[in-house]
């Protein structure tokens, strides 16, 4: 018994490996074009960040400006505290507020007040009112640096308490020139300079130098995280790759296993050999079958019970302890109780590992019941050959001696009285004599018979005839006699008188057999092959010994009072002339049947 297993595959479980890792190569491209993408954006909010924030600080210092107007006059110490105040954030490198000279008004270092900047986006009048951004690198640090430069205007358009303000600051009689616009504030708006005043309507511009440590240390931190995520990723896809390519080997073993085990499970089950396997324990795992057949058992009896348990008959071939892996063959018969076992000749081959340990056995059984069939025929042929050439040499040498016997009794007999002891004497050895010449004209015919007349013949007339010939015997015996012809052609091909001979032989054996009645049946049918007839004779007599069956067609074996034991061998012999085959199956008690197959 095999069972099957339905394994369900998935479309991609055979993909060639050349497709996935072109899938895995798209995936790591997508990965790192996504790190790539996320450490840009990353760099971008950075920079928009600290830009935001030197905004805020611009933002300030010109809140604090407008602050000091609307106190009262502004002078350049006022704002230069302011940006030295300004400047002392974290995060602040430096403020610098320059003219468009280039020279500075204010500084986070009051040092360099009063010194030259220069500074490439100083002389770029156009940038945007909200300013220019860029990143340098301190020659003498390495420090990178974030600039921010923009206009200094920290006045609005001339409209509110700052526009007011403004106008009140101006002499009579100018028109309004509102703080804050690009266009330079009229002289007028100038402090005197005992004041040290600063010119709040001046072009003035702003730089803000911003750290930018903190930020290269959180994008470096980025990009290592982004770094891992994507080794992550690759692993993952690797991992993926692998286990796909896993998957794919996986499914493919499991479907050579398959079909190699469909196709040992058919040919283990279509061989003619028995085959009956065990592990270990002795519990049977495998048979076929042709082993139910031999043993009368089905599988589901025997597949997975203990081999003893089963089939104890053959227990004798699994030997135990140190002989555990030994190799045994042993011919036995079975099924033990059928009335036709078979002749079986079982290998007991055990079953080992790599390390030689014995891990169950194997038994083979072969049929050897018509091998041992066709090795009896043998035996027989070769006796009966022998035979014949011992018969026509005993015949040649004892035919003349019993001619002269027989001369020399009648010549004595007619010297004395019929009715005397000598004239007794003299025709009892005369017959005697006679009965011998009639036993070797059997044994000459037995042992060189004539050659086959091969004729077509009518077969159901033929059958009649022949049972015509028993009608009065066996109706004195109380035998019905019945015959049945079912086969399709009419004629057949034989030697008409021989087979007579043969049909008439196992007629008297069936009458002979049944001494208190019964039935003579005589069938003909297609034989198993088609090319082939079958004879069959049938009685209900007193059948034959099991012990003898295979001996009754040995010439001169006879269970019979005063016969000869010639009649089943001449019948064998006259069969196999014919190259047909005949066998006997026979119950005592019950009754015989002989069946003759002959070519059609």
């Amino acid at each position: 018994m095999t069972k099957k297993t339905k394994i369900v595959t998935s479309p991609f479980a055979y993909a060639s490996p050349w497709i996935l890792a072109a899938a895995i190569g798209m995936l790591i491209a997508i990965v790192f074009f996504f790190a790539a993408n996320n450490l840009q954006r990353e760099q971008r909010i950075m920079t928009e960040s600290l830009f935001n924030k030197g905004q805020a600080i611009i933002r300030f210092v010109g809140a604090g400006t407008r602050a000091s107007m609307m106190m009262g006059s502004p002078n350049t110490q006022q704002f230069q505290h302011l940006i030295e105040q300004a400047a002392g954030e974290s995060g602040i490198l430096y403020i610098a507020v320059a003219d468009t000279t280039g020279k500075i008004v204010a500084h986070s270092t009051p040092a360099l007040v009063g010194a030259d900047l220069d500074h490439p986006l100083l002389a770029d009048t156009e940038f945007a009112p909200i300013g220019k951004y860029q990143i340098i690198s301190d020659q003498g640090t390495k420090q990178k640096i974030f600039e921010i430069v923009a206009p200094f205007k920290p006045f609005m358009r001339g409209r509110g308490f700052f526009k007011r303000h403004l106008q009140a600051m101006q002499p009579t009689g100018k028109q309004d020139s509102p703080a804050g616009e690009d266009a330079q504030t009229p002289a007028a708006c100038q402090f005197p300079p005992g004041n040290n005043a600063w010119l709040p309507g001046e072009n003035l511009s702003i730089v803000v130098g911003l750290d930018m440590a903190e930020q290269d240390k959180i994008i470096q931190q980025d990009r290592y995280h982004m770094l891992y995520m994507s080794i992550a990723m690759l692993l993952v896809a690797i991992g993926g790759w692998i286990a796909l390519l896993t998957a794919q080997s996986y499914r493919s073993s499991q479907k050579t296993l398959m079909n190699m085990r469909a196709f040992t499970d058919l040919l283990i089950s279509r061989l003619p050999v028995g085959i009956i396997a065990t592990n270990a324990e002795g519990h049977i795992q495998t048979f076929n079958s042709t082993a139910a057949r031999f043993t009368g058992k089905t599988p589901e009896q025997a597949i997975g019970h203990l081999q003893a348990a089963v089939l104890p008959q053959i227990q004798q071939l699994i030997p135990q302890g140190e002989h555990a892996g030994e190799i045994i063959d042993k011919e036995i018969l079975l099924p033990p109780d059928s009335p036709t076992p078979n002749h079986l000749h079982i290998s007991s081959v055990p079953i080992t590992d790599g390390q030689s340990n014995t891990i169950g056995r194997v038994m083979l059984m072969y049929d050897v019941t018509e091998i041992k069939k066709l090795e009896a025929q043998i035996r027989r042929h070769d006796r009966l050959v022998a035979l014949g050439k011992m018969a026509a040499g005993v015949a040649h040498e004892v035919r003349n001696p019993l001619s002269s016997i027989k001369g020399f009794a009648t010549l004595l007999g007619s010297r004395f009285p019929v009715k005397s002891e000598e004239g007794e004497a003299a025709r009892l050895l005369i017959n005697e004599v006679e009965r011998l010449n009639r036993s070797i004209t059997e044994l000459l015919t037995y042992a060189r018979p004539l050659p086959l007349a091969v004729t077509e013949v009518e077969i159901e007339p033929f059958i009649e005839a022949s049972l015509k010939l028993i009608q009065s015997d066996a109706r004195e015996l109380g035998v019905a006699v019945h015959h049945e012809i079912t086969l399709a052609r009419k004629q057949v091909r034989l030697d008409k008188d021989r087979l007579n001979q043969v049909l008439l032989n196992l007629y008297l054996n069936s009458l002979q057999a049944m001494e208190h009645g019964g039935e003579l049946r005589v069938s003909v049918h297609e034989g198993d092959r088609s090319d082939t007839i079958e004879i069959d004779v049938r009685d209900t007599g007193s059948g034959i010994a099991k012990d003898i069956q295979e001996r009754v067609m040995d010439p001169y074996f006879t269970t019979k009072p005063g016969g000869t034991g010639l009649g089943l061998a001449m019948v064998y012999k006259i069969i196999d002339e014919h190259r047909g085959t005949i066998k006997i199956a026979s119950t005592e008690g019950e009754g015989t049947t002989v069946s003759i197959v002959l070519p059609g």
